[in-house]
């Protein structure tokens, strides 16, 4: 196989560099129209009747690692790139909560459309593959978003596997990378960055009280149209913004309208329970006790963040040293025919003079 074209090295920002930003979530199609009066005409907050919890309940989550920032060097163009890992999981919650179906993943990721070859390390005497992932962007942060995007079609993909034997499943962000969403998935948007309503009922999601939801409302989607509502699942502190504590939910429109119905209020019944506390969560009370344990899990699974980019770092260096005695190993215009060691000498001399010249190399001038 012939070499890669490009070369990659490190870049110089340290991998956590930006890691705590929140990204958009990638591949979300344009806001189109949104229909308010799809369950209720008379907007106002909606409280389930009391009922059974849902027998299996499953929520799915992922984490992600940066382990390397690139940049390649592809021709005449630099390339930002970066080399990462994530976890994907699920826990169960029934009688107990039961994490499983987890997996790593690892990508080499490069912008501006470049197609990286598989990136191979070798730690304990195992090898280690990041599999290549490339965005169409070249900035810092695609290569960030292509990392996101290839946890969230993870994440995705296990939620779709799980519908068939789950009352619901409740999915880390919105549906957006679902192949199927005809089973119970139920995206789980904790940042609220896009707005769905009319002011007169967004006034509403203040109002809320814990346990409480909005009627339905439809998102119409060129790809796939889904229904949504806004539901308080804990309270703030006395400074947090009035919205602290609110999530939006959401699920395919190819579902019944009472399916849906019924999905919103088992979440308004059953998530409030999960809501984590401050002390504990800076991300609280949104991100819920089951998740957080399942990230903690995920995080482990990761493996040694030292041991893995000191293996990479060791690959890199060993690149570039091959890549150094290819290089030097070129044969010089000559050689081969006699004398090509004679004439490397004197041209070596020339280039580097000895300091022993015009002197007595015995000793004394």
């Amino acid at each position: 196989m012939p070499p890669p074209r490009y070369a990659i090295r490190l870049d110089p920002w340290a991998a956590e560099y930006e890691g705590a930003i929140q990204l958009p979530e990638a591949g979300d199609e344009p806001l189109g129209a949104v229909d308010l009066r799809v369950e209720l005409e008379d907007w106002a907050a909606v409280r389930p009747p009391s009922g059974p919890p849902p027998r299996r309940a499953f929520f799915v989550d992922g984490v992600r690692r940066i382990e390397h920032r690139l940049l390649i060097e592809d021709g005449g163009r630099t390339v930002f790139g970066l080399l990462a890992s994530f976890g994907v999981g699920a826990v169960e919650v029934g009688e107990m909560a039961r994490a499983g179906h987890e997996r790593v993943g690892r990508v080499a990721v490069a912008g501006g459309g470049l197609a990286l070859e598989p990136f191979e390390v070798v730690l304990g005497g195992h090898r280690m593959t990041f599999a290549p992932e490339t965005v169409a962007e070249n900035t810092p942060m695609a290569p960030v978003q292509g990392l996101q995007s290839a946890m969230r079609r993870s994440e995705a993909g296990l939620a779709e596997r799980l519908a068939p034997e789950a009352d619901v499943v409740f999915l880390d962000g919105p549906l957006t990378f679902l192949a199927s969403a005809r089973g119970p998935v139920v995206g789980f948007v904790k940042r609220q960055l896009r707005p769905y309503l009319e002011p007169r009922e967004a006034s509403l999601l203040s109002r809320l009280e814990v346990g409480e939801r909005t009627p339905l409302f439809l998102i119409e989607q060129v790809r796939e149209s889904r229904y949504s509502w806004y539901l308080r699942i804990g309270a703030g502190r006395a400074v947090d913004s009035p919205l602290a504590g609110l999530v939006r939910l959401e699920t395919s429109a190819s579902l019944e309208l009472a399916a849906v119905r019924a999905l919103a209020d088992t979440s308004a019944r059953y998530l409030p329970r999960f809501a984590s506390d401050p002390a504990r969560d800076p991300r609280a009370p949104q991100n819920l006790y089951p998740v957080g344990a399942l990230e903690a899990r995920l995080r482990h699974r990761l493996g040694d963040a030292t041991l893995i980019r000191r293996a990479t770092l060791a690959h890199l260096h060993e690149e570039v040293r091959s890549r150094t005695r290819k290089s030097v190993s070129l044969p010089l215009r000559g050689e081969g025919q006699g004398g090509g060691s004679m004439r490397r000498g004197a041209e070596r001399e020339r280039a580097f003079p000895s300091p022993y010249v015009g002197r007595d190399r015995v000793g004394g001038r």
